[in-house]
């Protein structure tokens, strides 16, 4: 059901205007409060490890929040007018105020629930001494491949979410959303050089890349890239 209500979604897309990314971005007045100086309520963001809501099935070795965030750092690193503490500098915050497992568990809690921990967070915040956290999560991470008796074209999708949280109450103070897609090339039956038995089973496939769909880092660093930029400027 998720999967056909993703197509529907993109095929949509594909039928009517081009989306525009990131696809969703809400922003708490409080996120941009300043005093008389101007100096802003809201400076430091400590950026957390990448949660995942997937289901174990749509990524069994873990992988999706591991990429995800090996794009978002750098694309996050790259607004100087935000002051970001880094998760190296926050896992090792961790480890005086917990320990690992915790931290992953409160990170899974927070992707499948939506709500922070802050028995958890508060402690962590008064040693990182920050005003907010972000926390990326995703949540689309599918591969669509296509059988070589199919005329179709393969596709990635790859979806996530940041949010920065208060780090006094956990309110949300900024969301942004972004799905996309990446395709690969058409595959035509017809062009497709398969050597198979009489019964039809398939000994070897010479056309068998031209129906794999791309990469996730292809579609990953697009996602990454557009959810940093969906920061409204300081």
């Amino acid at each position: 059901m998720r999967r056909q209500l993703v197509l529907l979604a993109l095929g949509a897309m594909l039928l009517g205007c081009q989306r525009q990314h990131p696809v969703n971005v809400f922003v708490d007045p409080r996120f941009d409060d300043a005093d008389g100086n101007g100096k802003k309520a809201v400076e430091k963001i400590a950026v957390l490890q990448c949660a995942s809501s997937l289901q174990h099935s749509d990524d069994p070795d873990n992988l999706a929040p591991q990429t995800m965030e090996r794009f978002l750092a750098p694309a996050l690193n790259n607004r100087s007018d935000y002051k970001f503490i880094a998760s190296g500098t926050v896992d090792y915050a961790v480890a005086k105020t917990s320990n690992e497992d915790a931290y992953r568990k409160m990170l899974k809690a927070y992707a499948m629930s939506d709500k922070p921990n802050m028995e958890y967070l508060k402690p962590l915040a008064a040693e990182l001494n920050c005003d907010a956290f972000l926390i990326p999560v995703v949540d689309l991470w599918q591969k669509d491949e296509v059988d070589l008796k199919e005329n179709s074209t393969p596709a990635t999708y790859v979806g996530a979410t940041i949010t920065i949280i208060s780090a006094d109450d956990g309110a949300i103070l900024f969301r942004c959303t972004d799905e996309d897609y990446v395709e690969g090339a058409s595959n035509e039956t017809g062009d497709r050089s398969v050597v198979a038995s009489k019964s039809g089973a398939v000994y070897s496939d010479l056309g068998a890349k031209t129906h794999r769909a791309p990469p996730f880092e292809d579609v990953a660093s697009k996602v990454a890239a557009s959810l940093a930029s969906g920061l409204p400027s300081r």
